[in-house]
Order: structure tokens, then sequence, then C-alpha cells
């Protein structure tokens, strides 16, 4: 196993997530702006849903007595719905209820004081990003595997709940004693909103009508690099910091290669 040598940002989510065919995708973004800054974790699992993530979360999240120099995870983002919300007669059909459940449940094993997992215990910031689901454009669909499966109206319940769900855990923050923090990105409303209404005006926004284009990414990244600046600013994502974890080439003491250690920052350094 790779020793940590930098704080990290964890994805969790499903295709959406974890797909790095379109350009400017999440984990792209993240890996450019954060590169040799943070290690961004793609634990994004295609076609999966909540009811099939929960269980793997033990195989993602180190275990608090599994290491006494665990590497420290700053952001975590949660965007799961577009597998949850199919019609209940398709196999990856989650019902609102259960959804909202795996939800809460993933929630509460980053942030609770009973949670056996050590980023819930980490002296550092943990800030978390909730994301609904995107809205769907059918006509798109074509004969794809998941034509048929969606539809607007039976999403917008799951992203509607998400939002609620947020803002549920919002209200809980003044108990974390800003150990954690949590924000809500509405990616449905947020894409009906910039396309001008539903239909063929939704089609720039994806690939398929479902999985987004680069236009759609953009739209998460804009929120998403708001929150960073913002709601979550002094709270170790810092994109202004010039200094790599590991030293930039041009700072080294070129007759010494030890200088590569010497120089490096944070708290994984083996001395």
């Amino acid at each position: 196993m790779a020793r940590p040598v930098q704080d990290a940002i964890l994805l969790m989510g499903d295709s959406i997530t974890s797909r790095q065919d379109v350009p400017l995708s999440l984990y792209a973004r993240l890996s450019e702006v954060y590169r040799r800054h943070m290690d961004i974790l793609n634990r994004g699992l295609g076609a999966y849903n909540t009811r099939f993530y929960l269980p793997l979360l033990d195989q993602f999240l180190l275990r608090r007595e599994e290491s006494s120099h665990p590497q420290h995870i700053r952001l975590v983002t949660i965007w799961f719905g577009a597998n949850d919300a199919v019609l209940p007669e398709f196999l990856q059909h989650v019902p609102l209820e259960e959804y909202i459940n795996n939800l809460d449940s993933i929630l509460a094993l980053l942030t609770s004081k009973e949670s056996p997992y050590s980023v819930a215990h980490d002296d550092g910031p943990l800030n978390i990003v909730l994301v609904t689901p995107p809205p769907v454009y059918p006509e798109m669909m074509g004969d794809a595997d998941f034509a048929g499966q969606r539809n607007m109206n039976n999403t917008r319940r799951y992203a509607e709940a998400v939002m609620a769900l947020g803002q549920k855990w919002e209200e809980k923050e003044l108990s974390s004693k800003g150990k954690w923090k949590l924000r809500t990105v509405d990616m449905f409303q947020g894409i009906l909103q910039a396309a001008g209404g539903e239909g063929e005006p939704l089609r720039p926004y994806f690939t398929d009508g479902l999985h987004l284009s680069t236009l759609g990414y953009n739209l998460l990244w804009d929120r998403l690099s708001s929150m960073i600046d913002n709601d979550f600013k002094g709270r170790g994502l810092s994109r202004l910091d010039s200094d790599f974890t590991v030293p930039d080439w041009s700072i080294l003491d070129h007759t010494n290669p030890r200088s590569a250690v010497d120089k490096m920052k944070g708290s994984y350094k083996r001395v």
C-alpha cells in the first residue's frame, strides 16, 4: 500500500462521478486544481445506487485501529440518485425513503463520534458537499440500456429530498464545533435554470440524456469552486497556495537529492 504524502479529496457516487472521458469532469477539474496538493480519490462506481454503495464504505474508509498515520480527508463529495431514481419496475430502483436513509447513514459514518472510521475523528476540518441528481432528458437516450427507466418527475422527487436532507445536516453544524461543514449543490434546478427549461434546451448539458457533458460539469464546478472559496474558506482547501506538497524542482538544492525530502510540507513527511 502506498504511503500518503498529502491530504485527500474523496469522491463518492455513480458513473456521473466516476467517468473521466468527458473533458473537465468533476474528477478532471479537481485533479488539475489540486495537482500535487491533494490526492483525488475517485470512488464513483458506474451503475451503483446507495443500497449497494453503503456496504462498501467499510472497504473505502480506514478504520481507527488500522493506522496511526491516516491520510486526512479534507473534502467529500456525495453524488447519488441517478440510479436510485429509476422507476420502480427496474433493477436499480431504491425507494425514496431508503435512499435518504442511506445518504443519512453515509453522512453519519463520516461525522459521528460513534463512527468506526478515522475520518470522523480527525482533528482537522472535514468539508462535505451533497449533490442532487441532475435532471434527465429521455429523448436523448435512444436505445441505451437506461432508456425508459427514468423520467423528470421522479428524479425531481429525489433531488428535492436531497435538498431537504442537506438543510437538516446544515442545522447540525453548530454541534460539530467547526470540525465538519456541509453544503448542498442543487444540480437538478441548476441545470434547468441554466438551460431555460425542460426538453430540447437541456441537450447541451448531457452526452446521452443522463450523463453530463462538459457544460454540465462546468455548472457543478462553478458552484463547487464558489463553496471552496467562500463557505469552506480557511478549512484546508485553499487553491491559492503556490507551494506543492512535494517541492518544485526549481527550489531544490541540486547538489543534494535529500533536499527533495527536506523541503516537503505537510504532516506526512517521514524524517
